[in-house]
């Protein structure tokens, strides 16, 4: 069997650890020095995902993890540096998180999701780009997306808002950038079916969130940062009214102008689920 038909049977089923193990075996038995190791690190990364994630994992295991890292990383990642990633990160033996501009992206995104089952990615130079992203239907499988300090405006978010080629998105970081009201209504009428939203650090006043605040958007969120946007008490008392938001987990509304009364309103609402710190 070659490499490139257990990789597709890896990237088919990409939940499932027993391709990964059986790849590993034959990395094993067939490769050299450095495909052995590979092929211990994909089962000892797969040995270590079986732990709860706040659970105590092996000492003994997480060191042998970090020399493999040490001693091959690089070498297992130079089809990646080669396409322009600037970082990657391995998860269950495979490079399933990467880091690299939006025109590399844009250039090399179809043979980095062949590569291996990337579900995060994380872009620098974004700027300007978002009609163009929107339009990449290799970014399908990707789960998490990280935008942070990218000086996206409103049309960014806009475009990607209504992108059809991100079914499986679910995280969205987007602090640090230069989105209004205008791109969170866009987001919330648009077609992205997120549980976490970070746009913290933005250009948000009220109308936005009180857009937000009704809106069955909000009510599939789990984890929402709204913290050092332009936030007053409108907006505030939308949210503790609002008849969403029941999964929320976690709303961060902290470094926004709000009164004490509706810190008030908010916290009776969200309990300890709110941050509020000035």
């Amino acid at each position: 069997m070659h490499a490139d038909a257990f990789l597709q049977e890896i990237l088919d089923h990409e939940a499932d650890d027993l391709p990964r193990r059986i790849y590993a075996d034959w990395l094993m038995d067939h490769g050299d020095q450095v495909n052995v190791a590979r092929g211990e690190f994909i089962h000892l990364q797969c040995t270590l995902a079986q732990y709860e994630p706040d659970a105590k994992r092996p000492a003994d295991l997480l060191r042998r993890e970090r020399e493999l890292l040490a001693a091959h990383g690089r070498t297992w990642g130079q089809a990646f540096a080669r396409l322009g990633c600037r970082c990657w990160e391995y998860r269950r033996g495979f490079v399933e998180g990467i880091g690299l501009s939006a025109e590399a992206l844009l250039r090399h995104g179809s043979e980095l999701m062949r590569l291996a089952p990337i579900r995060e990615i994380k872009l620098y130079e974004a700027a300007g780009h978002g009609a163009s992203l929107a339009q990449c239907e290799f970014l399908s499988p990707v789960r998490i997306l990280d935008l942070e300090n990218n000086q996206l405006e409103n049309r960014d978010l806009a475009a990607l808002a209504d992108s059809p080629h991100l079914p499986a998105l679910r995280t969205l970081y987007l602090w640090c950038n230069r989105i209004g009201d205008d791109g969170l209504r866009a987001l919330v009428g648009g077609q992205l079916h997120l549980e976490q939203l970070d746009l913290s650090n933005n250009l948000l006043n009220n109308d936005g969130v009180i857009c937000l605040a009704d809106s069955l958007f909000f009510d599939r969120l789990r984890r929402l940062v709204l913290s050092s946007n332009r936030i007053s008490d409108p907006g505030g008392l939308a949210l503790a009214a609002a008849p969403y938001g029941r999964q929320l987990l976690s709303l961060d509304l902290s470094k926004n102008s709000l009164s004490a009364e509706v810190m008030a309103a908010l916290r009776e609402k969200y309990a300890d689920r709110v941050h509020l710190t000035s």
